[in-house]
C-alpha cells in the first residue's frame, strides 16, 4: 500500500535553524528510504521555501517529493497552528493521507491519520514561547501528545522531561537525534585564533555570556547568527580555539556538534541538552555553570576560567549520521499503515 505523507514544515523561517536544518537533511534521504511511497510538504508563505537542492531539478529532487507553499505565517505562533490544524483536516476530506509529519502538532484525525510529532525542545515549559503557549503546553498538551501515534526526540533528554512532565510512556517516545551535515569538518592548516559564538540573539541563548566572557579573557569573538552556507560556517567553526555555547536551554545544542565535527573544541552551558551530546559519544566538551544575568549584564567567569585552561586533547562529533537518523524516522512512518 503505497502511504500518502503529509510533512508539515510551516513552522520554518528562511533563517537557519537547527529544526530547518533537520528537515532538510531528512527531507534528503526520506523519499529513497519511502521510495514506494508519496511525501507532499508544506511551506509557509514566508518561510522561504525549500531548498534549491530539493525542488525539481536539484541534486536530491526526487519523484515522489512534491513541494506546496500554504497561506499560513511561519511566525504565526498559536494561530498557525490553529490554522494548520484547519487546513490539513480540509486537505484530508479533499483527498485523503495517511500521516502526518509535524513539528510540535497539530493533531488531526488521529483515528484514520498516523501523525508523528517532532519535539525539538520543550522551551514552552521554562518560560520561552509566551504566556499562552506556556499555559497550554502544562495544561492541555500532554493530552494532545498522547493522541499521536509516536513523538519522535531529537535526544534523550527531551523524552525524559517529557514523561516526567504528562506521564506518558517512553515507549511513546523515538529517539531519532539529530547529526552534523556532512560538509562540516576539520580543516587542516587553518589558524585558530579567539573564540566563536554561533547562535541567534533571543534570551534562551544567552548570546551576551559569550561576549563578556570574551572580552574578561582579553580574546577576540566572532559571532555568527544567520549562515546558511556550510563552507563559510565550516571556516568560522575551523578558525576559532573555542566556541562557547552559554544557551540556558536547548533540545540538541547543534551548534556544539558542528563545531566538534570541526575539530573546534566547546565550553558549553551544563545542561541535559549538552550533556546528551556527550553521552551519544561526543568529545571535547568542557561543562560550566551556567552564566547569570543582572539587568543587562552578563557574567559567566567559568567560562573565562576554562579559557584560560588547556583545550581537551580529543575533539570529536557524535557519531550519529543523518542517514541512521532518516531510517529512524522512515521506520517509525512504516511502523503503521493507518488510513
Amino acid at each position: 500500500m503505497t502511504r500518502h505523507i503529509v510533512v508539515d514544515c510551516t513552522p520554518y523561517g528562511a533563517e537557519p535553524s537547527g529544526a530547518r536544518r533537520r528537515a532538510e537533511e531528512l527531507l534528503r534521504r526520506l523519499p529513497a528510504l519511502l521510495s514506494e511511497d508519496v511525501l507532499e510538504v508544506h511551506w509557509a508563505r514566508d518561510g522561504g521555501g525549500p531548498p534549491a537542492d530539493l525542488e525539481s531539478g536539484g541534486a536530491h529532487a526526487a519523484d515522489n517529493l512534491v513541494h506546496a507553499h500554504v497561506d499560513v505565517s511561519c511566525r504565526g505562533g498559536a494561530r498557525r497552528w490553529w490554522r494548520r490544524g484547519r487546513d490539513l483536516k480540509q486537505r484530508w476530506r479533499h483527498a485523503p493521507y495517511t500521516h502526518l509529519v509535524t513539528d510540535h502538532g497539530p493533531i488531526v484525525a488521529p483515528d484514520r491519520v498516523r501523525n508523528l510529532v517532532t519535539l525539538h525542545d520543550l522551551r514552552f515549559l521554562h518560560g520561552y514561547g509566551g504566556l499562552v503557549r506556556s499555559v497550554y503546553a502544562r495544561t492541555l498538551y500532554g493530552r494532545s501528545l498522547a493522541r499521536a501515534a509516536a513523538v519522535l526526540v531529537v535526544a534523550p533528554n527531551i523524552r525524559e522531561e517529557a514523561v516526567a512532565q504528562w506521564g506518558l510512556s517512553p515507549e511513546h517516545f523515538v529517539v531519532a537525534p539529530n547529526a552534523v551535515s556532512s560538509t562540516l569538518h576539520a580543516e587542516e592548516g587553518v589558524e585558530r585564533a579567539g573564540v566563536l559564538v554561533v547562535s541567534r540573539d533571543e534570551p534562551r541563548k544567552a548570546r551576551g555570556a559569550a561576549v563578556a566572557a570574551a572580552a574578561a579573557a582579553g580574546l577576540a569573538l566572532a559571532i555568527v547568527d544567520a549562515e546558511r552556507d556550510d563552507a563559510v560556517l565550516r571556516r568560522h567553526y575551523a578558525s576559532a580555539r573555542w566556541l562557547l555555547a552559554p544557551s540556558l536551554l536547548e533540545g540538541y545544542g547543534m551548534t556544539v556538534a558542528e563545531a566538534l565535527a570541526c575539530g573546534t573544541p566547546v565550553i558549553a552551558t551544563d545542561h541535559p541538552a549538552h550533556r546528551d551530546i556527550a553521552t551519544l559519544g561526543a568529545e571535547g566538551i568542557v561543562f560550566v555553570p551556567p552564566p547569570t544575568r543582572a539587568g543587562s549584564a552578563w557574567r559567566w567567569p567559568e567560562a573565562v576560567q576554562a579559557l584560560g585552561a588547556p583545550p581537551p586533547s580529543r575533539v570529536a562529533p557524535p557519531p550519529q549520521s543523518w542517514d541512521e537518523t532518516a531510517r529512524i524516522v522512515a521506520d517509525s512512518i512504516k511502523s503503521s499503515n493507518a488510513g
